[in-house]
């Protein structure tokens, strides 16, 4: 019989067929294949050309990202108010009353981050574009993005960066590499004309999902990580002798945690 001869379609967790599955990783890989990645200010100046993503359009988007020790940081599919597994279990784990949870959620706190997207410069005073002219998706803290908001909407000394005609490169400066110590600051740049050749507007929702694994991938990250053992993570090597004043210093970086903006 026909219905005997029509197989029914396997899905996963994630509510995807195989195929649907490898098609996404298809195009996901060829974007990444593509210099498309996201990237992180470095340590030092960076100089960036921000494009519109269209009219009407925010310059950049709200990203939802997990930072796990020994895995790296992960985009969550939660920017898109998509099901993600490390959100739901942060959930579950901040809700419990047992204090050993509580413990483990404060591993798997969220943070939230902005994408925006541009030509990047490999030196400071904006004379070559660094991969090949490619737009870049850049991930950036929200103090950044707030002071990128405060020069867009500075009319009279500054303005719209993105214009192709009227625009301006900024730099963003970034002091320090740990979670705690690093600060950055934004400073605009003498307005220029865009080169034609790298105009146009930008796909940015396009680029932050061609990052985020799928759900079962997902999964097993997050299986990988409950399944270590996180009791030593916060505790000190052997004791030193150190001065007084160290002492004192090393107190308040104890006392300075991160928390969740989520």
């Amino acid at each position: 019989m026909k219905d005997k001869d029509k197989k029914k379609k396997k899905l996963s967790s994630s509510g995807m067929t195989t195929k649907e599955k490898m098609l996404a990783r298809k195009k996901a890989l060829e974007s990444k294949g593509n210099n498309n990645g996201l990237i992180f200010p470095k340590e030092g100046s960076t100089r960036i050309r921000l494009k519109s993503p269209g009219d009407d359009q925010e310059l950049g988007i709200e990203v939802v990202q997990f930072y796990l020790q020994g895995i790296g940081g992960i985009i969550s599919p939660a920017t898109f108010d998509e099901p993600c597994p490390f959100m739901e279990k942060y959930q579950e784990l901040k809700a419990s009353k047992d204090e050993d949870d509580k413990e483990l959620a404060k591993l798997l706190i969220p943070r939230r981050k902005y994408g925006v997207r541009g030509i990047i410069y490999q030196d400071d005073k904006g004379t070559k574009v660094d991969h090949d002219g490619a737009d870049k998706g850049i991930l950036i803290a929200g103090s950044v993005y707030n002071d990128i908001i405060d020069l867009y909407l500075d009319e009279d000394e500054a303005g719209d960066m993105t214009d192709p005609k009227t625009g301006y490169d900024i730099k963003i400066v970034r002091s320090g590499s740990g979670k705690m110590d690093t600060s950055y600051t934004v400073r605009p740049c003498k307005p220029t004309k865009l080169d034609k050749k790298y105009a146009g507007t930008i796909d940015l929702e396009g680029i932050v999902r061609s990052q985020i694994e799928s759900y079962d991938e997902l999964e097993e990250k997050l299986e990988k990580f409950l399944n270590e053992d996180h009791t030593s993570e916060d505790e000190d090597d052997e004791p030193k002798k150190k001065s007084k004043k160290k002492d004192k210093d090393k107190d308040k970086k104890k006392k300075k945690k991160y928390k969740s903006d989520i």
